[in-house]
Parts: structure tokens; C-alpha cells; sequence
């Protein structure tokens, strides 16, 4: 991870100055690309789940995890997948705002 972060300081140090070519600049352009697109079939993949537990308890997500997280609602097992679920598509459309900002 550390060499991952320092190789991403190291470009935009590059790109700062204006030393980038057309090849590295077209390359981050398609990397940004396929984590869009990765992250745009995480978003679809969770939001279908997602649904399916708001039909089984007649509740929308966001609803169902505020009262959660107060300790409303119990502990019944799907309750925690519900919310492992709802992170992870908070996650996911995060990092989906984030790398639309990008291009």
C-alpha cells in the first residue's frame, strides 16, 4: 500500500511541474475509467441486494441503518448483513463521487 500511495505522490509531483506525456496521461485516464466501471457494477450488485432486504422488512435502507445503529431494531442475523451491505454501498458511491470528480 505505502508504495502504491508514494508512486501516486511521485506522479502528481509530475504533473504538478507539467512533465507528463500524452502516454502516462491517457493511461491514468483509462485506469480512472475501469475503477468507474468496476465501481459502477459494485454499486448495482449491492443495490440489488440492498433491495431485496427492503422488500423482506418494508423499509428503506437508510431508515433501517439509522434505527440499527441506535440498537432499535435487535440482532437478528440479517440485520447485520443489512448492514455490512448498506457500508459497503456507502463506500462504493463514495469512491464512485470521488473518481467522477476526477476527469
Amino acid at each position: 500500500m505505502q508504495v502504491t500511495k508514494d508512486a501516486i505522490r511521485k506522479i502528481g509531483k509530475i504533473f504538478e511541474k507539467g512533465l507528463q506525456d500524452e502516454y502516462l496521461s491517457r493511461s491514468i485516464g483509462k485506469i480512472i475509467e475501469h475503477e468507474r466501471e468496476i465501481t459502477t457494477q459494485d454499486i448495482q450488485s449491492l443495490k440489488k441486494d440492498l433491495e431485496r432486504f427492503e422488500g423482506r422488512y418494508n423499509m428503506l435502507s437508510d431508515d433501517f441503518f439509522r434505527r440499527f445503529e441506535k440498537g432499535e431494531l435487535g440482532d437478528k442475523e440479517d440485520y447485520f448483513e443489512w448492514s455490512a451491505l448498506f457500508q459497503m454501498h456507502r463506500r462504493a458511491m463514495e469512491r464512485f463521487e470521488m473518481l467522477e470528480g476526477v476527469c
